[in-house]
């Protein structure tokens, strides 16, 4: 049997950076998936294992929470494990260290999953191993996930878009990081300059669909603190907050 850590190494690369030369959210949510992705893989039950019995794997809420932006050329460490299982939910955390073991940030993760034909739940208690991988004993210091409040008529729309080629995944469905990039992106390039996103907190409700249009709204809280909301007409896609430092 595999520990149950998984530890994964990836490079920032110039490409992944932004123009301060720092790793992007949606770069490194995308390393997060990969080592998910991995981490599943190796021990029985992700992508073929799941497929193979009718079923898929969908990121339902995860939040991320960075002290330090790895910066171009630094070797980042993500550890990923499983902290809970029950019959509609799994929670997964993470890790982001540098090659010295320093710590740059945290981030945790709740995924259901769901039949390939129907797209209705199923009991992730029927897959067997899963349980035998729970670990509790490795520390994920920062806040649980939370439910992020509606803002039915308080927001302001801020973008708009379609869902194109580039943003579909597997199932023709917005890709789950470009959530992320379409929300950040939503941020004046001079609040890049000033400022960081300390934390982003995403919500996933429904599926954004292959020529759907979306509109985003945002409300701010404070001067750091907004709340996002991706919408298909009146139908809510996903939520999101986001805190500056």
């Amino acid at each position: 049997m595999l520990a149950p850590i998984g530890k994964y190494e990836f490079t920032i690369d110039a490409y992944l950076t932004d123009f301060r030369g720092k790793a992007t959210l949606p770069m490194l949510g995308g390393f997060m998936l990969q080592a998910a992705t991995k981490h599943a893989e190796e021990r029985g039950f992700g992508y073929s294992d799941m497929t193979s019995q009718q079923r898929v794997w969908v990121l339902s809420r995860m939040a991320i929470e960075l002290y330090e932006y790895p910066k171009n050329d630094t070797v980042l460490i993500i550890k990923t494990w499983i902290v809970s299982v029950n019959r509609l939910f799994t929670e997964r955390h993470f890790a982001f260290e540098d090659a010295d073991g320093r710590i740059l940030g945290y981030a945790r993760s709740l995924w259901a999953s769901i039949d390939l034909t129907t797209r209705k739940p199923t009991n992730i208690l029927e897959l067997d191993g899963l349980t035998d991988y729970i670990n509790t004993n490795f520390e994920c210091p920062i806040d649980g996930l939370s439910k992020i409040p509606l803002l039915k008529e308080d927001g302001s729309l801020v973008s708009e878009f379609t869902v194109k080629y580039s943003d579909v995944d597997i199932n023709k469905h917005l890709n789950s990081m470009k959530y992320i990039e379409h929300f950040v992106d939503v941020f004046d390039i001079e609040m890049f300059k000033e400022k960081e996103i300390r934390r982003i907190e995403i919500n996933y409700v429904a599926e954004g669909r292959y020529g759907s249009k979306l509109d985003i709204m945002s409300r701010s809280d404070d001067n750091d603190t907004f709340i996002l909301e991706m919408r298909d007409g009146e139908t809510n896609v996903c939520s999101a907050k986001v805190v500056w430092n």
